[in-house]
Formats: structure tokens, C-alpha cells, sequence
């Protein structure tokens, strides 16, 4: 595997994985809750804002990864509706900027419509992940920085998980 096909496959195992952040509860799941900013010795930020305190309202499960190209990955993942109650008009948003902000060059964004989920169901599903050759060169002129803006709509709230995270 050459260099460049290993960081396109590091931005999507980060895009999927710690995109996705509030699913393993990592950072101050409270309203507006921020940690710091990246370190200087290139450690994750995650920063997350929540329609309300506690803890997450779903969580999710990646499932599996398989390789379709060179530079594409199909991701299975499952979301799960960790609510006492149902949850309606659910919908998740994952956005890939090149760079340590959302300012950057945008290089992959995919959505999933899920509907309804019931108090402890769950939605699987699988997304294609591509990146072009200028993508991936964004990647590496941002000094392999990626940040992972991942929002989940339902109910008429929203959840969004930022994470930036050093891949090449």
C-alpha cells in the first residue's frame, strides 16, 4: 500500500470513526461544551454541541470496512437511538474539511436519511467513500490535518461532533 492510498484510507477510518465521537462518549456531552484545541504534539480535538445535557442521545457502530478503489471505502454503520423514546426525522450529515477548521477545502461529505427509530432501535447502513486525487492533495497541503463535522438532525434538535485529527 503506497503512502498516499494508506492517508486516503487514515481520513476514512477518522471520518467514520471520530467523526462520529459523541458515539463513544468522548468530550463534555452538555450544551455548547468545548475542550481544547489541538496540542501541539498533533493529539485530537474534539468539540461537541448538544441540544441538551447528558449523555448522547444515539450512538454509533462501525460495523465494517471494505475497500472499493484505490482511494474508496464502503463503510458500514449502525445508528442506534439511545433514547427512552422514539426519535423522528433522522438524519445524518458527515462532512470531511481539509485542514484544522471548517474554513478549509471541503474533500467528502455524505448524508443518510434514517426516518424513525423506536427507544433502542437501530439503523445499518453503508456509505461509499471516495476521494479524488486533488482531495487527497488538499489533505496533504493542510499538513494532513482533517476536521470531522458530523451532525445528526431528529425531532426538530440537532447533535454535531466536530473532531480534527492529524492523518498524513
Amino acid at each position: 500500500m503506497s503512502r498516499r492510498d494508506a492517508a486516503v484510507l487514515v481520513v476514512v477510518l477518522a471520518a467514520v470513526g471520530a467523526g462520529t465521537a459523541f458515539i463513544v462518549g468522548v468530550g463534555p456531552f452538555a450544551s455548547g461544551g468545548e475542550t481544547a484545541p489541538p496540542t501541539s504534539d498533533g493529539a485530537e480535538s474534539p468539540r461537541v454541541e448538544t441540544p441538551t445535557p447528558g449523555p448522547p442521545p444515539f450512538t454509533l457502530r462501525i460495523d465494517r470496512i471494505t475497500q472499493c478503489g484505490r482511494t474508496c471505502r464502503d463503510v458500514t454503520s449502525t445508528l442506534r437511538n439511545e433514547q427512552a423514546v422514539p426519535a423522528t426525522e433522522v438524519g445524518v450529515t458527515a462532512t470531511i474539511y481539509a485542514g484544522r477548521g471548517t474554513d478549509g477545502s471541503e474533500v467528502w461529505s455524505g448524508y443518510e436519511w434514517v426516518g424513525s427509530l423506536g427507544a433502542g432501535e437501530a439503523h445499518t447502513a453503508t456509505q461509499r467513500v471516495a476521494l479524488s486525487l486533488g482531495q487527497t492533495l488538499a489533505v496533504e497541503r493542510a499538513d494532513g490535518w482533517i476536521t470531522i463535522e458530523t451532525t445528526v438532525e431528529y425531532d426538530g434538535k440537532t447533535l454535531t461532533v466536530y473532531r480534527q485529527r492529524q492523518v498524513a
